[in-house]
């Protein structure tokens, strides 16, 4: 497995003319979020035009919460995207076949796939925080606080297990069709408040139309308040705001609040999406 996710890296990461997809993520991120911090800016009348000079200063409420507004939902959509196109490429262009020669070989692969998901999360929060660090500072950006360590730490590994657990959810349908449309469509989906919007409607509904069937209602209602996309949403506000009680009455219940259910709520999400995958590469032929 060692040997896959050092191969995988490679990939990714070729420096050499920045071939890497990597690199070409990023590039489109940097061009995306410098165009917006720019506009705001000047649009917030940051910059004097006629005379050249700095007239305000941008004010954010803590480093997580700049980080926050600024990834949103756009982290589990870069994450999720770069991971189907990746899974998809190994069926393209035929490195499956070459790599995989035998059961065993086939569980590690897809195991490694898996895992090779969550260092993908880890490595783009760190560059798309580094590089929103870097614009704050290129456009005088304050902040009215400082998060505490174990806040922003906290909130760090939240966002970044929320993200990884749509990931490998993403993969089920990758692995699953193995069609570029549908999965990429997928992941939209499943990164966006579709599903949890859906589940909320379908609650209501039961609410007004089947009082006899309240418990499934209060059930789904209850589901939402654990779902990584809406708990990704819920953290673009940052690690110091919004997080001191949790959501929901099992959310509610936990100690350490809004941190605890944050940090707890991926897992067994990760768990259910990584033996769906699993499931599935076993019974299909690779």
């Amino acid at each position: 497995m060692l040997n896959l996710l050092k191969a995988d890296l490679y990939r990714i990461t070729r420096p050499r003319g920045l071939r890497g997809a990597f690199w070409q993520y990023l590039a489109v991120c940097a061009v995306l979020f410098f165009l917006v911090y720019i506009v705001l800016w000047m649009i917030a009348g940051g910059f004097d035009f006629s005379t050249g000079v700095v007239t305000s200063v941008t004010t954010f409420a803590s480093p997580s919460a700049m980080l926050g507004s600024a990834l949103g939902d756009l982290f589990p959509l870069i994450a999720s995207f770069f991971m189907v196109e990746h899974v998809l490429s190994d069926f393209k262009e035929g490195f499956v076949r070459n790599i995989v020669s035998s059961r065993t070989g086939k569980l590690s692969y897809f195991a490694e796939r898996i895992v090779f998901a969550g260092i993908v999360t880890i490595v783009f929060f760190v560059a798309i925080s580094l590089m929103l660090f870097i614009l704050c500072m290129a456009i005088g950006g304050r902040f009215e606080m400082m998060d505490t360590p174990l806040a922003f730490a906290s909130w760090a590994v939240a966002t970044c297990l929320n993200t990884w657990a749509l990931s490998v959810l993403s993969l089920i349908i990758a692995y699953g069709t193995r069609v570029t449309h549908v999965s990429y469509i997928a992941a939209f989906c499943l990164c966006s408040s579709l599903a949890p919007e859906s589940l909320m409607l379908a609650s209501g509904l039961i609410q007004a139309f089947a009082p006899g069937f309240i418990g499934i209602a209060d059930a789904l209602s209850e589901l939402v308040c654990w779902m990584p996309s809406n708990l990704v949403s819920w953290l673009s506000a940052g690690g110091s705001q919004g997080m001191a009680e949790g959501w929901g009455s099992l959310g509610a219940a936990l100690p350490g609040g809004g941190f605890t259910q944050a940090l707890v709520a991926p897992l067994p999400w990760l768990a259910a999406a990584s033996a769906l995958v699993l499931a599935i590469c076993r019974k299909r032929d690779v």
